[in-house]
């Protein structure tokens, strides 16, 4: 009865209580990554709408950025489309599924953006946190594998302009600043790696 109580008296928070974390099997491998948003209280919502690394930051509505280098030999940049972008783990700490020696790690920068690493480097820079990543079977919504960040909310805020279900957002892990939409993120079974390196 509280709960149901908190969620008419806060409709902005409603998403991210539809799905919260229950216990259940996750499949393992790579995976994809999109926003789930049902609002109550107005009518900008999203159905799975990709997530797409993109300059070292995560983007909804942007198109993914990868890179294969075509003269390295023996490398067959056909088996790296770079189309989608792809993450593997989950299980406390977080990677894009990458052919390049010592892949990409995604973490939370100091400003609560979504990140990850360049290519060759497992540098991170002051105040990132490359933790509290979990990945987890739902009971709401037909049970789907949701993303969680040490229990902290998700937040996509615009960085374009025109309607609101068109816009470019970034990604951000927590409340996000004036304007940012509160989300839910959802995990699909991807086949992977897709991108020999994001750039």
């Amino acid at each position: 009865m509280r709960s149901i109580a908190i969620l008419l008296a806060c409709p902005a928070v409603a998403v991210a209580a539809a799905i919260t974390p229950m216990s259940g099997s996750v499949p393992e491998g790579p995976w994809t990554a999109g926003v789930w948003r049902q609002p109550a209280n107005d009518d900008i919502f999203f159905n799975g709408d990709a997530i797409s690394a993109n300059g070292g930051k995560f983007y909804v509505h942007k198109e993914t950025s990868a890179y294969c280098p075509g003269d390295v030999e023996g490398l067959d940049c056909s088996v790296y489309p770079g189309s989608k972008t792809v993450f593997t783990g989950g299980n406390n700490t977080l990677f894009l599924s990458v052919g390049v020696p010592g892949g990409q790690q995604v973490y939370v920068a100091a400003d609560g953006s979504l990140s990850y690493t360049i290519p060759h480097s497992g540098a991170l820079p002051e105040g990132a946190n490359a933790t509290g990543f979990a990945r987890e079977r739902s009971e709401s919504f037909g049970a789907p594998v949701v993303l969680g960040n040490s229990n902290r909310l998700w937040s996509i805020c615009p960085v374009s302009e025109g309607a609101p279900r068109e816009r470019t957002y970034q990604v951000f892990v927590g409340q996000g600043k004036e304007g940012c939409l509160l989300t839910g993120v959802r995990t699909y079974t991807s086949s992977g790696p897709d991108a020999w390196e994001y750039l």
